[in-house]
């Protein structure tokens, strides 16, 4: 005697096949599950925290040449050269309780006498205030050798109205509010907070290619990205935009310096069509970098965010925009490096003194992102609708199944929103109807499976 199991197997695959036929038409052709995305990254405005100042440094600032013309926290101890102005255009934002004018100058430690010139003179202009948080060493003057009131100055313990090095402000800032004042930002936490930044922007994608001979194209619409090691930065002679960046076009120049063990030495590109007035949309971001000297080149348009590095300036063109540094060093004191302080390495002796140039207050004024959002691969027809099986159905008998009502089409309401946010996603709609289709092919198989054996 035959066995049924022949038919039933031959049954079973023809039913198979046809339910997953039906499957395969419940897709639009030619569409997949969506991609996997890049990983997002949003920063924001990489500089806030930094209560409105153009220089922030983490630890110890040597402001040797020239001028800051927007206000300048140090979060160490500071040293300064022979003549440095501090808040040349503006005093800032960040006003103490209590204080009638906003701070110009933020030092978190102690001012460096030994380390200053000995001539050193560093004023703070547009009527700033002056707060310093670790007063040992150091005396307020408010008073001459006369009595008579003068404007406010700080120098060293002892050494009285008008001996250098001193600090010397352009009010009468009363001496309680100098100092001491410590505890004004926490810097630590604040750089810990940019390093994350830096490093999250260090992994968004390259956008932006390079032409010969240098010339770049910026999307408006989105965070542009240019990825370059140091060498390939240092090999640029001059890189020229072809549009300027803005609010909502931004550029972040990211370089990598890990082939040079984290320290760079920048001889900075020509810059060409853009000036100061776009150097708020522009960041150079060193997440990795230990050490950058800017030896020589082209003004920085942009804020330098390198929030590892020592930072020296030996070149006489001016930066523009915010400094984020771990220290600072605006101007050695002198070329000859054999001569240092034993503490820090900062140079000591007045001997020839370096043009570090202007640093121009131009605030990073924009929010930063970057990364794709989840894209089907290949993208659907958007006008496109979901198909709906159309084949006949198999009539095996006069017996026909109940057929489960065609379901209605789904609002876009419990879908997963699409890659903009405005159209659902048909994939729950799809396995809808393969379920259904199977369902349907499953029955007929098993009455055509009964018929066989009654035969």
């Amino acid at each position: 005697m035959t066995k049924p199991t022949q038919p039933t197997k031959s049954l079973g695959l023809t039913a198979c096949a046809a339910a997953c036929a039906v499957a395969s038409l419940a897709l639009p052709a030619g569409a997949v599950e969506p991609r996997a995305a890049a990983a997002a990254v949003t920063v924001g405005n990489p500089v806030a925290g930094n209560n409105g100042f153009g220089v922030v440094t983490e630890k110890h600032a040597l402001l040797g040449s020239t001028e800051s013309e927007g206000p300048v926290a140090v979060g160490g101890d500071l040293a300064y050269g022979a003549g440095y102005n501090v808040s040349l255009h503006t005093a800032g934002t960040f006003t103490v309780p209590g204080d009638a004018r906003p701070t110009a100058l933020l030092v978190g430690g102690r001012i460096d006498y030994a380390d200053s010139s000995p001539v050193g003179v560093l004023k703070v202009l547009a009527d700033g205030y002056v707060k310093i948080g670790d007063a040992k060493g150091s005396e307020v003057v408010t008073k001459d050798a006369n009595g008579a009131t003068v404007k406010t100055q700080v120098t060293a313990a002892g050494a009285g109205h008008d001996a250098t090095p001193r600090i010397e402000l352009t009010n009468e800032q009363p001496a309680s509010s100098v100092a001491p004042a410590p505890g004004l930002m926490d810097f630590t936490s604040l750089f810990a907070t940019y390093r994350d930044r830096a490093d999250a922007l260090a992994t968004c994608a390259n956008t932006v290619e390079i032409a010969d001979p240098g010339r770049i194209t910026l999307d408006a619409t989105r965070t542009n990205v240019l990825r370059l090691t140091g060498a390939e930065l240092n090999g640029l002679s001059e890189l020229t935009f072809l549009n300027r960046p803005t609010a909502t076009g931004p550029l972040v120049i990211d370089v990598d310096t890990t082939a040079t063990g984290s320290v760079f030495t920048w001889d900075v590109p020509n810059l060409a069509g853009v000036s100061g007035e776009d150097a708020p949309y522009i960041l150079w971001n060193f997440a990795d970098a230990t050490a950058v000297t800017i030896a020589t080149g082209d003004s920085i348009e942009g804020t330098i965010y390198a929030p590892r590095a020592h930072l020296t300036d030996l070149d006489p063109a001016n930066i523009e925009g915010d400094v984020i540094v771990r220290s600072l060093t605006a101007g050695p004191l002198e070329v000859n490096s054999r001569a240092k302080s034993p503490r820090r390495g900062i140079q000591r002796e007045l001997r020839a003194p370096v043009n570090a140039g202007e640093i121009h207050y131009a605030p990073f004024a924009t929010n930063l992102n970057c990364g794709d959002e989840p894209t089907p691969t290949p993208t659907p027809t958007p006008t496109e609708p979901t198909p709906t099986p159309t084949e006949p159905e198999p009539e095996p008998s006069t017996e026909t199944p109940s057929t489960p009502s065609t379901p209605s089409t789904p609002s876009a309401s419990p879908g997963r929103p699409g890659p903009d946010g405005d159209l659902a996603d048909s994939g729950t709609s799809a396995r809808t109807y393969a379920a259904a289709a199977l369902a349907v092919l499953s029955t007929v198989a098993g009455l055509l499976l009964v018929r066989r054996f009654r035969r």
